[in-house]
């Protein structure tokens, strides 16, 4: 293996994606994650199921110089995460995926918007819909780029989620929060009339700025 390579960097890819496809966000063909280290992209390859990640197919770019030095074929996704790295400065994971709930608020173009729940107000302000990019194609992380200035966690019009963090295991828990949340959303409105909390607190919950 290519001494630039840090294994604990994969080490990380494979615990998370596996955790991930156990929470059926994830599966062989739809889903990708990706770590930036030290110049180097670590990226789920394509057509693999993230419970067999290993050191042999997770893949890996030096980006200084433009090689793969690691792995197969790398996601079909891998411009869209190149241009996140670029586009949010700070962070360090990206994670796009098809999680059921959020995935239909995507296909429906319907952003999470909400002044009822204090959790989405506290993590995410609300979560906003992309306008649609050509999947595989530098256009989602065009379309996504004046979205992500201000949001961590976006949704990507009639195709999935984007979120990006710090870290992983970040990047992953705000989907996992998020796709809970688009499951309350949808009950609650079934119940009834979602009602709102107090303007005050409102107002003071989405002028806190977002953690990275």
């Amino acid at each position: 293996m290519d001494s630039r390579i840090d294994t604990s960097v994969m080490d990380e890819i494979i615990q998370v994606g596996s955790d991930m496809q156990d929470l059926d966000l994830v599966n062989t063909f739809e889903g990708n994650l990706s770590i930036m280290k030290d110049g180097l992209l670590y990226i789920t390859p394509g057509r693999t199921s993230k419970k067999k990640l290993n050191y042999q197919n997770i893949c890996v770019f030096d980006e200084k110089i433009g090689e793969q030095i690691n792995g197969g074929r790398p996601s079909s996704e891998t411009k869209m995460h190149r241009g996140a790295y670029k586009v949010k400065k700070g962070i360090n994971a990206v994670i796009h995926c098809h999680a059921p709930f959020l995935t239909a608020h995507a296909i429906a173009n319907e952003p999470i918007i909400s002044n009822a729940n204090p959790e989405l107000l506290f993590h995410y302000h609300d979560i906003p819909v992309v306008p649609y990019g050509q999947p595989g194609t530098d256009e989602i992380i065009e379309k996504a780029a004046p979205y992500l200035k201000y949001r961590n966690l976006v949704l990507l019009a009639n195709h999935g989620v984007l979120s990006v963090a710090s870290n992983l295991g970040l990047s992953a828990q705000r989907i996992i929060s998020a796709e809970k949340l688009a499951k309350i959303f949808l009950i609650a409105n079934l119940i009834g009339k979602p009602q709102p909390i107090p303007e005050t607190e409102y107002y003071r919950l989405m002028g806190r700025p977002l953690d990275l």
